[in-house]
């Protein structure tokens, strides 16, 4: 029976995206923080293009997301975790079989491994046994691993895995010291008399006859144990005959799908762990609704780069509702500096990328749209050595976006042409805007210039909204009304203490 992929469906073909030089979108988000944060410790799984790479398809999307709520809320992260940790034990067992120099070793190595790698299986297939399962890929992945559990190669490993095991496990040996020699005898398991008789002479007192020696400080035979083994082997010879001939039956047991599964999982797990500690420190996720509509809807979105920091700060997330008709394309964002403008971009880019990938998203609710790309101009460090000023900067970057945009796209441009003169700004912003109406674009247009908001009927006005008693004091809550520069330029007038009343003292005195 053919292993069906956790990560992609019949839509989708396999682990293909976007130019590396594309990801640029990616940092001006924080979208590449949050992703190194996510993968933090699952390097070895190589997972950093599946976070990378939106899905071309809808139901591509929608066959994850069906996969990691389930996960979330049927089967528990807990127990993939825990296969997964046993599966890193198991090739960390088959490394180490791989590698020593001793043959012997190298053969109990792999039968530990063997031994881990069945009880692993077997306990995976009992956790999703009980579950009820609703998404085709855990339906269709639980469907081949009871056909594999089931198997005549897997009844057969098992059965002489635990068997051999079990016989290794109950050899038992004494070692005698005695003049400068080891002695070495079998143990008689049924019956310990030397045992037996010194636990009636110390019955009641306090001793502990356990005490350990090590013989080795690593994972290699030391001289002592060398000969101590070689012993074994003579008394157990028929045992260690069965083992060569396991080992060379079952070098290879590990089962490939088995191995792809063991990394397709981990998207899923590191995505909620991450997601489940913002939740247990009060930052919710949700699972997004992508609809082939325009229409949008997001309540209490918030930025997961300042929800991660803030959080190991102690301070609370202030989330953001947005809502908008299909018919609205365009939103100018105004408002005071350190406001929340650019966190509130920010989480809107994190929002639609997560969505497009599978992931959980960092708002209470989220209903979105199919896009193409999501396309952004952020403010950026002058490099070294440029000969070009910052406006022509500003222009080379905003160049590919306004050729490669299309109806279906995002676009996110904080503080663009912020370099030149409000007179000018206003003018080539006005155009930019205009492009995107004309087109249907998606854009969110975060600027000082308040009056852009008003340059064209069709454009949704929003503003980074102060606390009402207080202009100076940021609420960091993002609302649907008309801009108002003054609001803005009272909360400077006020915090350098420049107001009329005070301007006429001063120039009294």
């Amino acid at each position: 029976m053919e292993y069906s992929s956790l990560l992609f469906d019949h839509h989708a073909s396999p682990e293909n995206g976007l130019e590396r030089s594309s990801y640029g979108f990616l940092h001006d988000i924080h979208m590449d923080k949050v992703i190194q944060d996510i993968l933090k410790g699952k390097e070895e799984y190589e997972l950093e293009s599946l976070f990378y790479n939106k899905l071309e398809s809808i139901e591509t999307i929608r066959y994850r997301l069906a996969i990691i709520e389930e996960i979330d809320n049927a089967i528990s992260v807990h127990a993939m975790a825990s296969f997964s940790q046993r599966m890193s034990k198991v090739r960390q067992y088959v490394q180490y079989s791989q590698s020593s120099p001793d043959y012997d070793q190298q053969m109990k190595w792999l039968l530990d491994a063997a031994h881990l790698y069945c009880q692993t299986i077997m306990e995976l297939h009992r956790n999703m046994a009980i579950a009820d399962l609703q998404s085709l890929g855990l339906k269709h992945f639980y469907k081949w691993l009871e056909h594999y559990t089931h198997s005549s190669y897997f009844t057969t490993l098992s059965k002489k895995t635990f068997e051999l095991h079990q016989q290794f496990n109950e050899i038992r040996f004494s070692l005698t010291l005695s003049d400068g020699k080891i002695n070495l005898s079998k143990t008689d398991n049924d019956q310990d008399y030397c045992r037996s008789l010194s636990n009636v002479f110390l019955q009641g007192l306090e001793y502990d006859e356990h005490s350990d020696i090590r013989l080795s400080a690593g994972l290699q035979f030391s001289d002592v144990e060398k000969n101590i083994l070689s012993v074994i082997k003579k008394q157990y010879a028929r045992l260690f005959h069965t083992l060569r001939n396991y080992y060379t039956t079952y070098i290879d047991f590990i089962d490939s799908s088995i191995m792809r599964f063991d990394r397709e999982i981990q998207f899923y797990v590191a995505s909620l762990e991450y997601f489940q500690a913002l939740k247990n420190k009060g930052s919710s996720y949700s699972y997004p609704v992508i609809r082939g509509t325009k229409e949008l809807h997001i309540k209490g979105g918030y930025d997961l780069s300042l929800a991660s920091s803030a959080l190991h700060a102690g301070l609370p997330i202030v989330g953001n509702h947005f809502d908008l008709a299909a018919n609205e394309r365009v939103c100018v964002l105004t408002g005071p500096n350190q406001g929340g403008k650019t966190t509130f971009a920010r989480s809107l880019g994190q929002i639609f990328h997560l969505s497009s990938i599978g992931c959980p998203v960092p708002c209470e609710e989220a209903t979105l749209f199919e896009f193409d790309r999501i396309f952004t101009h952020f403010p950026t460090q002058e490099q070294p050595g440029s000969t070009s000023g910052k406006l022509k900067d500003e222009l080379a970057r905003l160049k590919p976006i306004m050729d490669q945009f299309t109806s279906r796209s995002i676009i996110l441009l904080n503080e663009l042409f912020f370099t030149t003169t409000t007179h000018d700004a206003y003018a080539m912003g006005s155009r930019v805007l205009e492009n995107f109406l004309q087109q249907g674009a998606m854009c969110l247009y975060v600027t000082h210039i308040f009056e852009l908001a008003t340059s064209h009927k069709q454009i949704v006005s929003l503003v980074a909204i102060t606390d009402e008693l207080d202009p100076a004091r940021r609420t960091f809550r993002i609302r649907r009304q008309p801009a108002d520069g003054l609001v803005d330029a009272s909360s400077i007038v006020r915090k350098y203490d420049l107001t009329p009343q005070r301007l006429k003292e001063r120039i009294s005195l």
